[in-house]
């Protein structure tokens, strides 16, 4: 799946800083374009529209886009997940036939999960008319977008990938400047034609590089059932991620708006930032860094396939960890210097995004919460390409059942406390991940031979982890000696 990755990284490697600066612009958009269009769908209105008439159709078109997107990226996790996984194994057995309609199935399934939901959800919430059926439409786009999300790294077309996000983007923006006295209602309206026009685009690019005969779909559901622990685990990431938001928006300091929405715009906008803060870093990860990792752990298994001795392995194992450390190093550095210039120089970042000033501290440590978790997804990725699965899920289960104790205490500790729950959580998580990877790099050659072996793994017999060299031996007893002959 890190295909677009090296596209990017021949870019990078080509003379000229132009050539470095756009492998890093397309790498954003591959990482992070939905998240991207999410913000700036965010930021757009209170920019653009009449500050008098605007507040309030602003607030509720955030908050409504923040109940959109918790509820679609939840329920569709799991299906995501599934879904890049089978992609992964028929790229690599050659199956680019069933990787079309996987996906074509993958998005109706989603679909058929999230918009029931949504409705209900919507009813119970007592919606005004006139936003229903334009929420259950972003609600469907978005779902879409999160299906989406994982083969963008397949496609190497990343300017044509680029171009897609761009053109939602400047329609949407088309959409309010056309009009700057708008609606909740026709703010949603102008969003779905953006997001409509970059799923087109996006869709119409998955198509197009796995076009053909359409092959059989049920690989996709058998994938997902062999491998449970994805599809367990991207529930309970989505979950884990948006918890200490759900949860901040019991807080005190909570907005309702029309419709019977609850949200906190103070915290949402500081951890949105903070995501944002994560994105160069990711973007350098996916061009950089999982490219050497692949390769490395391509070389590994093509020693094993040619019967390398043990120091060729050692070797082969070495290298890997090189290529992780350097890795490490860089994608460090980057987040490092980012979250930095945050922790430095908030009231910079606040007055940039309209937060008030008192929401340094909460954008802090949102920052530094942010930090970690990108690291966590960098580790969980490392964990991947050994199909560590029962590894990331021990962690994802970690990160939501810290980040709801630790954010439900800061609530009840007060605002002062607000985004200590999130950062320290994910510092619990990033220990917990590092200890994960660690283990999995020891026990790198026993996974390749054992735990990643078909034979071995469908014979249901593992070798024992322990050397049997303490099994007692018998010695006859006199009932086991021969008698006397008759």
């Amino acid at each position: 799946m890190a295909g677009i990755g090296f596209a990017l990284r021949d870019l990078m490697r080509k003379d000229g800083l132009w050539s470095l600066i756009e492998s890093q612009l397309h790498g954003v958009v591959a990482v992070a374009g939905p998240w991207f269009f999410t913000i700036v769908a965010m930021a757009l209105p209170s920019l653009l529209l009449d500050p008098r008439t605007g507040e309030a159709a602003t607030a509720e078109f955030v908050t409504l886009l923040l109940y959109v997107f918790s509820v679609s990226l939840t329920l569709s996790s799991p299906i995501a997940i599934a879904l890049t996984r089978h992609v992964s194994d028929c790229l690599y057995q050659k199956r680019e036939a069933e990787i079309a309609p996987s996906f074509v199935a993958a998005l109706a399934v989603s679909l058929a999960t999230v918009v029931p939901v949504a409705w209900a959800a919507d009813t119970w919430l007592d919606l005004p008319g006139e936003w229903v059926p334009h929420a259950l439409t972003a609600y469907a786009l978005v779902t879409t977008n999160w299906i989406a999300a994982p083969m963008l790294s397949t496609v190497r077309q990343f300017r044509l990938l680029t171009a897609a996000f761009g053109v939602g983007t400047l329609v949407f923006y088309a959409m309010i400047a056309g009009n700057r006295h708008q609606t909740a209602a026709q703010l949603l309206v102008g969003f779905n034609v953006g997001m409509a026009a970059t799923n087109a685009m996006v869709c119409a690019l998955i198509l197009h590089n796995f076009a053909g005969p359409a092959g059989p779909v049920r690989g996709l559901f058998t994938s997902a059932l062999k491998y449970w622990e994805l599809s367990l685990s991207g529930l309970v990431y989505g979950v884990g991620i948006w918890v200490d938001k759900w949860l901040m928006w019991t807080a005190p300091e909570h907005a309702t708006v029309r419709g019977g929405l609850v949200a906190y715009p103070t915290y949402d906008t500081a951890v949105f930032v903070a995501y944002v803060t994560t994105v160069p870093a990711l973007a350098l990860f996916i061009v950089k860094a999982e490219t050497t990792l692949a390769e490395r752990c391509e070389a590994l298994y093509r020693t094993i396939q040619d019967h390398g001795d043990h120091l060729r392995l050692q070797a082969a194992r070495g290298r890997i960890l090189e290529a992780f450390v350097a890795s490490a190093r860089d994608v460090g550095l980057v987040q490092m210097g980012v979250t930095l210039f945050v922790l430095l120089l908030p009231t910079v970042v606040l007055g940039a995004v309209g937060m008030p000033q008192s929401a340094v501290f909460v954008l802090r440590f949102c920052a530094m919460g942010a930090a970690f978790q990108s690291a966590v997804l960098m580790l969980t990725i490392v964990l991947h390409y050994f199909d560590s699965r029962r590894a990331v899920l021990r962690i994802n289960v970690v990160f939501l059942s810290a980040n709801a104790l630790l954010s439900w205490v800061s609530v009840r500790m007060g605002e002062p406390w607000y985004g200590t729950g999130y950062f320290v959580a994910c510092v619990v998580t990033f220990a917990f991940a590092y200890m994960q990877v660690q283990a999995t790099f020891r026990d790198m050659l026993y996974l390749a031979f054992v735990r990643q072996n078909a034979a071995v793994m469908e014979a249901k017999v593992l070798p024992p982890l322990v050397p049997q060299c303490f099994t007692p031996t018998l010695k006859p007893g006199p009932l086991d000696q021969p008698g006397p002959a008759a």
